[in-house]
């Protein structure tokens, strides 16, 4: 998790820094001015922007597929200069991207399959928020390229293969295993409720060993699944009941820059799940916890929504002839993931999806239709049961709470 801003006359970089609070480092160069608000987590401590000559780049995110000697983000410039703007199309992970090449007067704007890391943009200038600049929120799977004459560009990154052909749940599992494994990090947590999404997300991390916090909210779980779960886990942490929320309200309400939704929540301010999420981001922060690991997409992508049918396509039953449906991009994909990066940005906390991997998204649309609707969340389901983990059969939980 960082946070940058471009800029030629005047931006605002206040809700933004919140993003990166390890170092916050600013240059000028050809009439703009740079900052880039460091959050340290891989490799060795690097500030941005990358330079090469006249091209400047800043980064915000992780990149799971390239080696580096100091930092993921140092594959940017030279990949730019192998495949030129559509280098994005070369990386596994999230993030949101800025280049501009000087020399060759263009700027290369992209961010990741599911716009998971926010970039902003008006004309040449950009920002990790709104407040930075102004503009428009980039779409989910796009390069935009902009010549500093005024023409522009833009391309996918990725063309989503939905031949409906598998006959099983193997290779979903498996993607969904390396897809926790390379987002889990020395440190990591998340928020646990007695549902599904979080519930396969602890599921891998214990069959991986790996170092990880729970933290749990007592809202409208099944309590005696939440149990079943605490037994399991050595390393958890319970924030309390709902009235313990009403200062965490307060403060979401007057830190957190206001982002819109396109759900029945309205924004992040009347969305009480954003309340418990800022919670555990707090307490994880004081931690020096940097890592949270979200269950966004699950929802969106596995299930549709179909248990809320007004917020739903399918209505719980995939078609033999699929396309691509409202949630899968926009409607609550967006919604929700910008509550997740608002809220653990404002607490310097880096939001990784493993249901948004590429090959897990991509195996759960090459399942056959009747797989997909064998049960609520199927493949999530099978994998639960596989592997014996207590949850909450055709329940939708997740951390929302009422005070």
């Amino acid at each position: 998790m960082c946070g940058f801003l471009v800029y030629k006359q005047k931006g605002n970089n206040f809700f933004i820094q919140k993003r990166g609070q390890d170092f916050t480092n600013k240059i000028e160069r050809n009439g703009f001015t740079f900052i880039h608000n460091l959050l340290h987590i891989t490799g060795e401590f690097a500030p941005q922007p990358y330079q090469d000559g006249n091209i400047i780049c800043l980064y915000n995110g992780e990149i799971y597929n390239h080696k580096f000697v100091k930092s993921d983000g140092e594959n940017l410039i030279p990949l730019y200069k192998k495949h030129g703007s559509d280098f994005p199309k070369y990386l596994d992970g999230e993030w949101a991207i800025a280049l501009y090449d000087f020399d060759k007067k263009l700027a290369v704007f992209a961010t990741d399959l599911f716009a998971t890391k926010p970039i902003w943009r008006k004309g040449l200038e950009c920002a990790s928020y709104e407040s930075g600049v102004g503009g428009y929120k980039i779409p989910a799977n796009t390069i935009e390229i902009v010549y500093f004459k005024g023409k522009e560009k833009s391309t996918k990154i990725y063309e989503w293969n939905l031949n409906q052909n598998k006959n099983n749940y193997d290779d979903w599992i498996k993607a969904f295993d390396k897809a926790v494994k390379k987002r889990a990090t020395k440190d990591c947590f998340l928020g646990l409720s007695s549902g599904y999404d979080s519930g396969a997300i602890t599921c891998a991390l214990l069959k991986q060993k790996a170092d990880f916090k729970a933290y749990l909210v007592e809202a409208r779980e099944d309590q005696k699944i939440l149990q079943e779960r605490m037994r399991l886990i050595s390393n958890y942490e319970y924030l309390g009941k709902e009235s313990d929320f009403r200062e965490e309200k307060d403060w979401v309400n007057t830190n957190i820059e206001a982002f819109s939704y396109k759900t029945t929540e309205g924004s992040i301010q009347k969305d009480s799940a954003s309340w418990a999420l800022s919670k555990i981001c707090r307490m994880a922060h004081i931690e020096g916890r940097k890592v949270y690991l979200s269950g966004q997409g699950s929802d969106e992508i596995i299930s549709d929504y179909a248990l809320y049918p007004n917020q739903s396509t399918f209505k719980g039953n995939f078609p033999q002839s699929l396309t691509l449906w409202e949630n899968f991009y926009d409607g609550c994909q967006y919604s929700y993931i910008g509550k997740e990066e608002y809220v653990a940005g404002s607490h310097s906390v880096e939001t990784r999806y493993p249901f948004l991997d590429k090959d897990v998204v991509q195996e759960f649309l090459w399942l056959k239709p009747e797989l997909k609707n064998k049960h609520y969340k199927a493949p999530i389901y099978e994998y639960l049961k596989r592997h014996h983990f207590p949850f909450a059969e055709g329940k939708k939980v997740g951390l929302r709470i009422q005070i």
